[in-house]
């Protein structure tokens, strides 16, 4: 008969390690950004944190043990995987039931014996409106400007920056309204940052630039085999991007009447269907929309549903063009001087008399946009520390001397804005040889909003053909 042996002196140290890695299992399990459950064959709730328990609203103490299907009214994939023995990974869902609403990614990782068989899955699960937020902050999809990036002094200016800094800390719709270059996503950005969206994303779309056969896609998203080429798994909008923060609908005036009319169910009933599919998505992003063209006409000739005029324009905030506020030339002009002479390591210098004073008689008609290319340009080509004025012979080749007569001449009998815009388009084509794209990089618009500017004045494309005169296109 043998003798028991003495329990070694190594056991309580191994005893009390064990019990500290269960309590860091513990610890983590409960305290990951999303819902974990281990389930057994059946369906059986092994283990269900904390995450999980909140989101899918269960009482923890009576989830363990008991089926999925006794406890959710709704079915689920995970018991899929026992049948097949394969897992999945992030696969969309959108449940609704009489209790809740949920909208997850979901994934699912089985835990099979030697022999194959399932003995467990491991699922878990994460609210899509997080993984929007951590996609949108890595593709840069985040507002960077606040109303300290707004300069000048201008009456006009800082009264449209009290209205934004009040309409900012509500949730009304708010219609940006001013010309190109004037900087109405920077104001955007800055209503974002003051409101209490601001740890949310900020997804800016440019409506002029969306390809018309896309538009609905991209605005609100489709299901899977809505279109020919479509993700098999379909792929949500820029609206459900949103989800949380704030969605800024550039020159919403581009879009096309019928996406109008969705676009206006989506702002009244605040849920979008996506393309193909018939569930409805509850959406929550604040909405701003921007436009450099006067709405209010566009609804008048019937290009603009008045019904989404009034729904965009619950808070109206105008942007002054920067010739009707000459004193916030100069002190924009020193900013971006100081930025782009930074940016390419030359000394930091003052402005020239003589250069001031061209920039405060020219009328400015890409804004704020323009002066900040012009800075750019006197920069990169001015040689040594003193900036070269005749650059900034506007409408003659670069380093042409100005016209000394230029001073001299009256100014010419005001225009309409609508002669001007045509006449700008002609000369901007004319100057850059039919060339669409450069045409519209120097008008500071996208091409799109171009053509769409050519035919609202019913300008001719014309391209020179070597020679042989000129053809209209």
């Amino acid at each position: 008969m043998t003798s028991r042996q003495p329990p070694r002196n190594d056991e309580p140290a191994l005893l009390e390690r064990q019990r500290q890695l269960i309590e860091e299992l513990q610890t983590l399990v409960n305290h990951v950004p999303y819902g974990l459950m281990v389930l057994e064959p059946g369906g059986v709730v092994r283990h269900l944190n904390a995450e999980a328990a909140r989101q899918l609203r269960l009482p923890r103490h009576l989830a363990q043990g008991r089926t999925l299907g006794s406890l959710l009214d709704f079915d689920t994939m995970v018991e899929q995987v026992f049948l097949t023995g394969e897992g999945y990974t992030d696969r969309e869902r959108i449940i609704s039931t009489p209790r809740f609403q949920l909208h997850v990614l979901d994934s699912a990782v089985p835990v099979k014996a030697a022999d194959g068989r399932v003995l467990s899955v491991v699922n878990t699960f994460r609210e899509i409106q997080g993984a929007h937020r951590l996609a949108g902050r890595l593709a840069g999809s985040h507002a960077r400007h606040t109303f300290d990036s707004v300069l000048g002094n201008s009456p006009a200016l800082r009264a449209a920056v009290a209205t934004a800094r009040k309409a900012a800390h509500g949730t009304a719709n708010i219609l940006l309204s001013g010309e190109s270059g004037t900087g109405k996503e920077v104001f955007a950005q800055a209503i974002h940052n003051e409101s209490t969206r601001r740890d949310g994303p900020f997804i800016a779309v440019n409506c002029a630039a969306l390809p018309r056969d896309l538009i609905e896609s991209e605005l609100f998203g489709y299901a899977p085999g809505a279109f020919t080429g479509a993700h098999r798994e379909g792929r949500p909008g820029k609206f459900e991007a949103a989800q949380g923060g704030t969605i800024f609908l550039d020159e919403v005036s581009e879009l096309p009447l019928d996406v109008q009319a969705k676009l206006l169910r989506v702002l009244q009933e605040r849920e979008v269907v996506r393309l193909g599919s018939t569930r409805a998505v509850a959406i929550d992003a604040r909405v701003i929309t921007a436009s450099n063209r006067d709405l209010q006409a566009l609804v008048a000739r019937q290009e603009f549903r008045a019904d989404l005029y009034y729904r965009c324009h619950v808070i109206g905030v105008t942007l002054p063009p920067l010739r009707e506020r000459p004193g916030d030339i100069a002190l924009l002009a020193q900013h971006f001087l100081a930025r782009y002479a930074a940016a390419l390591g030359k000394p930091a210098r003052e402005i020239p008399p003589e250069v001031l004073a061209q920039l405060l008689r020219h009328p400015w008609p890409g804004n704020v946009r323009e002066l900040e290319n012009t800075l750019e340009r006197l920069v990169n080509l001015s040689d040594g520390a003193t900036l070269d004025a005749s650059l900034l012979a506007w409408g003659t080749p670069e380093g042409a001397a100005p016209d000394a007569t230029a001073s001299t001449v009256a100014p010419p009998a005001p225009r309409s804005l609508r002669e001007a815009e045509r006449q700008a388009i002609v000369e901007a084509l004319r100057t850059h040889r039919f060339n669409v794209t450069r045409a519209a990089q120097a008008l500071g618009i996208a091409k799109p909003t171009l053509y769409a500017k050519l035919r609202l004045h019913g300008i001719a494309l014309e391209r020179p053909l070597g020679g042989t005169g000129a053809v209209s296109v």
